[in-house]
């Protein structure tokens, strides 16, 4: 319960009503110096006065200090790496390895005369002893000598490996006399030139 602060006035009015009573209570009892009543009086008023002071302290309730709240520290997030799919690794297939072989010459024989400006044509019977077929996107080109005219041409028709082929040319003769020769080979449809290279060789007298 909370005691109010003792107020002066009533404490000096309780003070002095206090020794009068004790005046009137010590004058009925011989024997008692005046020194003694003011004593006696003097020990009655500090008993007062410490009983006012002790009521009137006023009890200090301990204030319990506030909690601390606790922030929760962030969590770190993983952020998920997306899975990416590897490139497919590009295979080039190896180029098949061709060749041909010479057989024979089916017409005009090495060192045939022929006369100036005259038309004649070439045969050559070739082989593919290659590892691929030929195809008729194969072509046969002039690689050397004099053309004589000559142009380059399609295979007539596809060759499986091991099988031969007879293939012409178209010649003209040329004007100056003497020997005349002309070179041939073989290219695939890419271009690239492989196997025997027959030529043709003519006398114009």
């Amino acid at each position: 319960m909370k005691r109010h602060p003792a107020n002066p006035v009533n404490l000096v009015i309780t003070f002095s009503l206090s020794f009068a009573l004790l005046a009137c209570n010590n004058a009925g009892t011989p024997g008692l110096s005046v020194s003694d009543r003011a004593t006696s009086l003097a020990q009655t008023a500090a008993a007062l006065l410490t009983s006012t002071a002790v009521a009137s302290i006023t009890p200090v309730t301990a204030t319990q200090p506030p909690t601390a709240t606790t922030t929760p520290a962030p969590t770190a997030t993983e952020t998920p790496v997306p899975a990416t799919s590897l490139p497919t690794p590009t295979i080039t297939p190896t180029p098949c390895p061709n060749d041909s072989d010479f057989v024979s010459d089916i017409s005009i024989p090495d060192g045939k005369q022929e006369a100036a400006g005259a038309a004649f044509t070439k045969t050559w019977r070739l082989k593919n002893n290659g590892q691929c077929a030929w195809t008729r996107d194969f072509t046969l080109r002039n690689v050397g000598g004099e053309v004589m005219g000559g142009a380059t041409i399609n295979l007539p028709n596809a060759v499986p490996v091991g099988a031969t082929i007879d293939l012409s040319v178209a010649f003209v003769a040329p004007s100056g006399h003497g020997k005349h020769i002309s070179r041939w080979q073989l290219f695939t449809p890419e271009g690239v030139a492989f196997g025997t290279k027959p030529f043709v060789q003519i006398m114009v007298p």
